[in-house]
């Protein structure tokens, strides 16, 4: 293997399903990628200097992890921070960066990644979204969306809609604004969450959430459209 390449870490466990997809993602932007369970991981005791040590990226791919019985994303959050005992602020203070996508984020968010004033609930129409849609990054802080423009990703999702403390809503904002946490919107508001937000990063730009799935629009001919402009797909 040659130490000058990457390697990513990508996480899976009972429900996950956009692992494959990740994997590919990551092949074809030619970095190394290794795929573990996460509770082989947890038996392996993988701490956050080993993390740090052997890998440049931790994905979290979508998914409906162990069943999100205890809420989306909620026992994947506990594995992380209470069995493995990840400090992801410090991964990242090293070098390292993280992507959640879809289930990954939700799990972002459970961990308290981007605060605690912050929460994931089911989508304000109620129902499974399985579609595409448009998203509009914001702002340069965000690593993960460096030269990116406005892009049309998948959405596949039933708990999508983040909401904010009602109590610390100014605050809030007033931070995210600050550290250009806001970095991904909607520009049609499928999922009804609050100030139309797509995607989160921290502070640092380096831990990106993302709901919609970037993973799942590596070829143009997995666009609904494509057929309009086959050209595109050669």
């Amino acid at each position: 293997m040659n130490p000058k390449i990457p390697k990513v870490l990508v996480l899976y466990g009972e429900g996950s399903t956009g692992e494959s997809e990740t994997v590919r993602a990551f092949l074809l932007a030619k970095f190394t990628v290794e795929l573990r369970h996460i509770n082989d991981v947890i038996r392996d005791q993988l701490s956050t200097d080993t993390l740090s040590k052997e890998y440049a990226v931790l994905a979290i791919p979508g998914g409906f992890t162990f069943c999100d019985d205890l809420g989306a994303g909620r026992i994947y959050a506990l594995k992380m921070m209470y069995q493995l005992k990840w400090d992801l602020t410090q991964f990242v203070a090293r070098g390292g960066l993280v992507i959640g996508i879809g289930n990954g984020f939700q799990t972002l968010i459970q961990m308290g990644t981007f605060g605690k004033e912050l929460s994931i609930s089911p989508n304000v129409s109620g129902k499974y979204l399985d579609d595409w849609t448009r998203v509009i990054p914001r702002g340069s802080r965000c690593v993960w969306l460096k030269g990116a423009g406005n892009m049309d990703l998948p959405t596949r999702h039933s708990q999508g809609r983040i909401i904010l403390s009602t109590a610390r809503r100014a605050e809030t904002l007033d931070k995210m604004e600050r550290y250009g946490m806001r970095c991904l919107t909607y520009e049609e508001n499928i999922s009804g969450s609050e100030e139309s937000i797509a995607g989160l990063c921290d502070p640092s730009g380096r831990i990106f959430g993302i709901m919609t799935h970037p993973e799942s629009a590596l070829s143009w001919t997995n666009h609904p459209d494509w057929t309009l402009q086959r050209s595109r797909a050669s």
